[in-house]
């Protein structure tokens, strides 16, 4: 112990003692680590009860009294503590903020169970569960799960819902859950096992560019080809944001040298875009994997004129099915509305005027809803010429502005929002909403 000069015993001890006592830096640091999985002292979060269960009556039908604990607001946080005591690999597969990915798991169990118990014993209805189960199998097969890790999961799921029913539950909730929870994982297994090629390809990011404040345009080659539809999306594995998977639309078709170009915008909020638009660079690796989706241009007989509308990097899938379009010697007429906020953000339209160039049945309408970039967008640049002027207003209202377009298959793509209100629009003005197809945001 170090006196301080004129500092007398007594105050010396006390100071030493008040040093003692104080958290170190480093305590301070590590003190929202978990460490029970090193120090082999699980800390069990369903361990002591609730205060306040959920009732559970003897009169609810045990599929049903399922679905209420499974749908309780508790059930999310408790289920997500459970699964990282369950096993490390979920501390891997799941996001850190789990709450997205299980809310989804939420919704699709409640909606299993409560089709289940409304069957009474229709073997088609409770086979369209099974049948999701096996899509949902094919989709995991991106996780590359084990025995293993179906059975922990199960672990985790039932002391959860035992947890939350506290007293009410008995036997009868625990073999429900025990034959539900086996002929679903049965199916997942199902689907994985029917999946052809890998389930995951490594990809690695050559060139970024960055056309807009909040856009980022990133190239890649794949380890090996990805095989795509045009107008398809590819779950989308970053180093970004670790267990986060999310769907981007390749903006041009597969093709055998692997090259994959995706548009990204910075959502605020979103638990990717940000991290990825701030920190891609070249080098970087990706995980790639199942290609999903319908939005596609129908050549059936008898060929329809096609309407697309993209909003902001929605351009993507459609300017990947126009690449598409120009390998065919006939083609439908096109006629592509292209919108954003501002004239700067029509950050792929000299993309679209070279396509246009050598394409006479492509038509492309520039869209903006101010009629200005902001001071702080940079020094402006002039947008390429179209054969139509660049139109104000939000896309909604420039597109019915010219009819309802009836007679045209209708593409979009875009934001949830824009979706909504583009469908919405179009409808009212007497587009048959059979004719509009879009990719599920």
């Amino acid at each position: 112990m170090v006196r301080i000069p004129g500092e007398n015993a007594d105050d010396a001890l006390s100071r030493a003692t008040d040093d003692f006592s104080r958290p170190s830096d480093v305590e301070r640091l590590v003190s929202d680590i978990d460490l029970s999985p090193y120090l082999d002292r699980a800390d069990d979060p369903v361990e002591a009860p609730l205060p306040d269960p959920v009732p559970v009556s003897t009169a609810t039908p045990p599929l049903l009294a399922l679905r209420d604990l499974v749908t309780d607001p508790r059930f999310t946080d408790l289920f997500a503590r459970a699964l990282r005591e369950a096993d490390p690999d979920f501390r891997e597969l799941f996001p850190r903020d789990a709450s997205g990915v299980l809310g989804e798991f939420v919704r699709a169990m409640s909606w299993a169970l409560e089709t289940v118990e409304n069957a009474r014993g229709d073997e088609a209805e409770v086979a369209q569960v099974v049948e999701f189960a096996r899509h949902l199998g094919a989709d995991h097969r991106k996780l590359e799960l084990s025995t293993r890790h179906h059975q922990r999961f199960g672990e985790a799921l039932t002391s959860t819902l035992r947890h939350l029913a506290g007293p009410g539950w008995d036997d009868r909730l625990s073999t429900t859950l025990g034959t539900v929870y086996r002929v679903l994982t049965t199916a997942l297994r199902e689907g994985a096992a029917a999946g052809h090629g890998p389930a995951r390809v490594g990809a690695t990011v050559v060139e970024v560019l960055r056309p807009t404040r909040d856009v980022v345009v990133v190239r890649l080659i794949s380890d090996v080809m990805v095989d795509y539809h045009p107008g398809q999306h590819l779950s989308v594995l970053t180093p970004y944001t670790p267990g986060v998977w999310r769907r981007f639309s390749p903006a041009m078709p597969a093709n055998p040298a692997g090259q994959i170009e995706f548009h990204v915008r910075d959502v605020p909020g979103g638990a990717l875009s940000g991290s990825l638009v701030r920190g891609v660079g070249v080098g970087d690796r990706w995980v790639l994997a199942r290609p999903r989706g319908l939005l596609e241009v129908d050549r059936t007989e008898p060929v329809r004129d096609v309407l697309m509308i993209a909003g902001g990097t929605g351009i993507a899938p459609l300017r990947c099915l126009l690449m598409d379009m120009m390998r065919h010697g006939a083609n439908p007429r096109v006629h592509l509305f292209y919108g954003a906020r501002h004239p700067g953000d029509l950050y792929d339209l000299p993309t679209l005027v070279d396509l246009a160039a050598t394409a006479p049945w492509l038509t492309i309408q520039p869209v903006s809803e101010e009629d200005t970039d902001p001071w702080w967008a940079g020094a402006r640049q002039e947008l390429p010429r179209t054969l139509h002027r660049r139109q104000t207003g939000t896309l909604v209202d420039v597109v019915t502005g010219w009819g309802s377009w009836a007679d045209r298959q209708v593409l979009l793509a875009g934001s949830p929002e824009m979706l909504r209100a583009t469908v919405r629009g179009m409808v009212a003005v007497g587009t048959p909403r059979e004719n509009i197809s879009f990719d599920r945001p």
